[in-house]
């Protein structure tokens, strides 16, 4: 078996294969009806999804690990370039091979060097020297491209430091990390002070992680990144390198609920607000001016919320434009308030004044710690409750939790599983037995996965229209059915499909989110009682042939991460299922 590919493929925004060679198909063992999705990593595909939005003709490179058909993992640099083929957008994806991988006499402990490396720094300045060539490049990566800050000998480097960068008294310690890298032998850590490195004139702590790669024919690399002020955040137990969210300036999901535990811990907090914030009308905006100008718009609305913040607490990214904020410093309601004021009334007048109409303003749910609990999961659902009464009254406004006004209006106790952790277990088992016991073995039938899969994800129906609208099966609370004559459903027009993502999924929390757009669907959900769902567009060969309903009808907030992945693989393999 070969162990490394170099060539080129060309994906669709679905990252359906539309050109791979044969070396592509060999090395990975899938066909032309694959998806790209299915040999990278999780965070590859992310990666892969966000260079369709580089139209600027620019190319860029990633490193990322691609799949052989035995399993294993290999590294590799992807070169992007988005190309058009009539209407359609489509992803060039150049692969090249690293030879001092392939050569390593460890490949796995090389993999793991290299991807310490890189894939774990990303957001940080990066440094990588040649000894050979005496080439030394620093550089980091913004908006999925590479900025060069040096890129020359390390000598010249090193002069050009000391000319302005390095103070006398520091002048030694930035010496002794030169020779380090020249002569590294090992993996190194060092701390220099530099003033203004990254172009600014404050004087700050450089961390230089660094470490030390053999390669082919006995080529030698210093690959490391570097952190700066690392210290300042440091003292908080955040980690510079890894916490950061890889788009916005704030903290990644992990992390701000590492530091929303810390503070709901800390001997020295009396009380946190739990604060979570999303725009409203976003989609328009990436349906209308596409995902670039959604991008500029979430970029505005990071700096709104953290020019708020100003240090009072932490603030991280839950997913997509769902924005947390837990307070550390703020002590009474009326300071709160004011701050939950400027930022909406910012926001709002933000994007009023935009010569694009945007019309983005934000809604926000709050609620407070120790009164309200003290676990994140609860108090971050009780967050998630206002915010969706907050939408439900009509946008652009925040509600705080009061038991007295908001009891009445939230799901009774009853109906939350008692044994949570069994029954998130129960999930995972389910989607487990999806594949192996419905799609693999044929042991499971419609009727017994789709019965397993409403109840551990307390549905009450899920729908399946394929075939022309011509074939369906349904599951309900109260049975099975296969008759199409006995099953309420509808044909979805243009205006419906244009609500889907690239993913082919539309996410409904609430029917408002139809915003009128299609009575026909809205006027068979109502008629059901249905409140929340997700649906999944089947597609193929270019036409809408059907789709894939998972329905609730109580009154429930934002359908969760794992929900949304769980079930909206489950369709995949229903569809799979179908063509077989």
């Amino acid at each position: 078996m070969e162990n490394n590919y170099s060539g080129e493929i060309i994906v669709t925004g679905n990252l359906f294969l539309k050109m791979a060679d044969e070396g592509f198909l060999k090395f990975t063992g899938i066909d032309m009806y694959a998806s790209a999705a299915d040999v990278f990593t999780e965070e590859d595909v992310s990666v892969i999804k966000n260079a369709f939005k580089n139209t600027s003709g620019d190319d860029y490179s990633v490193m990322l690990s691609l799949r052989r058909s035995d399993g294993v993992f290999c590294a590799c640099l992807a070169s992007f370039h988005v190309i058009f083929e009539g209407c359609e957008m489509l992803l060039r994806i150049r692969i090249a091979d690293l030879s001092e991988l392939r050569a390593a006499k460890n490949e796995l402990k090389a993999l793991k060097n290299i991807a310490d490396a890189y894939f774990d720094i990303l957001g940080c300045v990066l440094l990588r020297f040649e000894r050979k060539s005496d080439l030394l490049e620093i550089f980091y990566i913004n908006d999925n491209r590479r900025r060069v800050l040096y890129k020359g000998e390390l000598s010249g480097w090193r002069e050009k430091m000391l000319e302005g960068k390095i103070s006398h008294e520091n002048e030694k310690e930035f010496s002794e990390l030169c020779k380090e890298i020249l002569s590294a032998k090992k993996n190194f850590r060092r701390s220099v002070m530099i003033n203004g490195f990254m172009g600014g004139s404050e004087c700050e702590e450089c961390v230089f992680t660094c470490r030390y790669m053999r390669g082919d024919e006995g080529s030698e690399t210093v690959v490391g990144c570097i952190e700066i002020g690392g210290g300042k955040l440091q003292n908080l137990g955040i980690d510079a390198v890894n916490d950061k969210d890889g788009f916005l300036d704030m903290l990644n999901k992990r992390a701000v609920i590492e530091q929303a535990n810390r503070i709901m811990t800390s001997p020295d907090v009396k009380c946190s607000y739990f604060v979570l914030l999303d725009l409203d009308n976003f989609k328009s905006v990436n349906d209308t001016y596409g995902h670039i100008v959604g991008d500029e718009v979430l970029i505005s609305f990071t700096k709104i919320i953290n020019d708020n913040v100003n240090g009072r607490g932490v603030v991280g990214r839950m997913g997509g434009d769902e924005i947390i904020i837990v307070t550390e410093t703020i002590n009474d309601q009326t300071e709160l308030r004011n701050m939950l004021r400027s930022i909406r009334t910012t926001v709002e007048w933000t994007f009023k004044n935009d010569p694009r109409e945007l019309n983005v303003t934000c809604s926000m749910g709050v609620c407070m710690c120790p009164v309200n609990g003290n676990e994140f999961d609860k108090l971050y659902s009780l967050a998630d409750k206002m915010l969706y009464i907050a939408k439900s009254k009509g946008k652009n406004r925040y509600i705080i939790y009061t038991p007295e006004l908001h009891d009445s209006q939230l799901e009774p106790v009853g109906s939350v599983p008692k044994n949570v952790k069994n029954f998130a277990a129960d999930k995972i088992g389910i989607m487990h037995r999806l594949v192996d016991r419905y799609l693999i073995r044929h042991t499971y039938n419609n009727a017994k996965i789709f019965s397993e899969i409403g109840e551990a994800f307390a549905l009450d129906e899920i729908l399946m229209i394929y075939e022309d609208f011509t074939v369906a099966f349904q599951w309900t609370t109260e049975g099975n059915f296969s008759d199409i004559g006995k099953i309420d459903h509808f044909k979805y027009d243009e205006t419906f499909s244009s609500l889907f993502n690239s993913d082919n999924l539309l996410v409904l929390d609430g029917l408002y989110k139809l915003d009128g757009k299609c009575p026909e669907v809205e006027e068979c959900l109502n008629k059901k009682g249905v409140k929340s769902v997700i649906f999944y567009r089947i597609d193929r060969a270019g036409k809408f042939s059907g789709y894939v309903m998972f329905a609730k009808k109580t009154q429930r907030q934002m359908w969760s991460e794992y929900e949304i992945l769980a079930l909206s693989t489950a369709a995949k393999v229903f569809d799979i299922s179908m063509r077989e």
